[in-house]
C-alpha cells in the first residue's frame, strides 16, 4: 500500500474519535475553550518539527508568510473548528455531525478542480459516488431520526471552511511543507482564539469545570486527534493531492460507529459493514487514479 493512503487511514482512525470523545466534555467546557486548548497542545507538539523543516530546507519566511499562516490558523481554528465544536455541543448525535462534516471531501474535490486545476477523472467520479453511497448507508437512520437544523448547518459551514483551508494549504505548500504550515498555523490560530475568547468575556477553564477526566480527554484530543491526526492529514496532502487527503473524511464516517461501540456501547448494524466496503473501494479508486496521474507517492 502506498504511503499516501496509509496516512489517509491514520488520519481517518484518529479523526473518527473526535466527535464522540469531545462530546464527553462538551457540557463542561465551552467550544471556544476546547478548540483553543486542543490546537495549542497540537501546535506545541508539532512546532519543533516545523522549526526542524525550516532549518533543513534553509527557508527564509518573511512577515508576509507568517501573516498567511496566521490567516490559515484563523480560517481553520477560529472559524471551522469552533463551528464544528458548537455543532457537537448542540447535537444529540455526535456521529451525525461527524458524517455531515465528512461532506468536506466532496467540497474539497470541487474546490481543488477550481483553484488547483486538479483533474476530475472518471475513476474519481466513480469513487466519489461509491464513498457518498457509503456515507448515506451509514447515516440514513441518524438523519431520519435527528432533526437538528442548527447543528447540521454549523457542521456544513465547518466543512466548507475546512475545505477552503485544505486547498489554500496545498497552494502554499509550493513554498513550505505541511509540517511547517500546521505547526505555525496551529500556534497562531489557538493564540488568536484565546485572545478572542478573553475579549468577548467567554467561559474560561477553571477548577469548577475542569477535572482529571476532562484533562485526560483534552490531552487526548490535543495530542492524538489534533497533533497526530493533522500531521498524518498533511502528509497525505504532500504525498498526493487534495482529493487524496480528503478521502480521510470518507473513511471516517464508516469508522465512527466502531468508535461509538467503545465510547457509548452502541451495537453495530449490518449497514456499517456495507458502508465500509463501499468507502474502501472508493478510496482505492482515488488512490489508483492519483497514482496514474503521478500524484501519489
Amino acid at each position: 500500500m502506498k504511503s499516501g493512503l496509509i496516512y489517509v487511514f491514520i488520519t481517518a482512525i484518529v479523526f473518527a474519535t473526535l466527535e464522540p470523545v469531545s462530546k464527553l466534555i462538551a457540557a463542561d467546557i465551552s467550544p471556544l475553550a476546547i478548540t483553543a486548548i486542543r490546537f495549542l497542545i497540537g501546535g506545541v507538539m508539532l512546532l519543533p518539527f516545523s522549526i526542524y523543516e525550516i532549518k533543513k530546507q534553509k527557508l527564509r519566511l518573511g512577515i508576509g508568510d507568517h501573516l498567511k499562516m496566521a490567516g490559515l490558523g484563523v480560517l481553520f481554528i477560529c472559524l471551522s473548528m469552533v463551528m464544528l465544536q458548537y455543532a457537537v455541543k448542540l447535537s444529540s448525535s455526535p456521529s451525525l455531525i461527524a458524517i455531515v462534516f465528512s461532506s468536506n471531501s466532496v467540497i474539497t474535490i470541487c474546490l481543488s478542480a477550481l483553484m488547483l486545476r486538479e483533474r476530475i477523472t472518471v475513476k474519481k467520479i466513480l469513487a466519489l459516488l461509491l464513498c457518498a453511497a457509503g456515507i448515506f448507508v451509514c447515516s440514513r437512520d441518524s438523519i431520519s431520526v435527528h432533526n437538528e437544523a442548527l447543528s447540521v448547518v454549523l457542521a456544513v459551514l465547518a466543512a466548507v471552511t475546512f475545505s477552503l483551508y485544505t486547498v489554500l494549504n496545498k497552494k502554499m505548500m509550493k513554498k513550505a511543507s505541511g509540517n511547517i504550515l500546521i505547526g505555525f498555523s496551529f500556534i497562531y490560530g489557538s493564540i488568536i482564539l484565546f485572545a478572542v475568547n478573553l475579549l468577548i468575556g467567554g467561559e474560561v477553564v477553571t477548577t469548577d469545570n475542569f477535572s482529571l477526566t476532562s484533562g485526560l480527554i483534552m490531552f487526548y484530543i490535543g495530542f492524538a486527534v489534533t497533533g497526530i491526526g493533522y500531521w498524518a492529514y498533511f502528509k497525505a496532502l504532500e504525498k498526493g493531492s487534495a482529493t487524496l487527503a480528503s478521502l480521510s473524511f470518507f473513511v471516517k464516517p464508516a469508522l465512527s460507529p466502531f468508535v461509538a461501540v467503545l465510547v457509548n456501547g452502541t451495537p453495530l448494524a449490518v449497514d456499517i459493514f456495507i458502508a465500509l466496503a463501499l468507502v474502501l473501494i472508493g478510496s482505492y479508486l482515488v488512490s489508483y487514479s492519483d497514482k496514474k496521474n503521478g500524484g501519489l507517492k
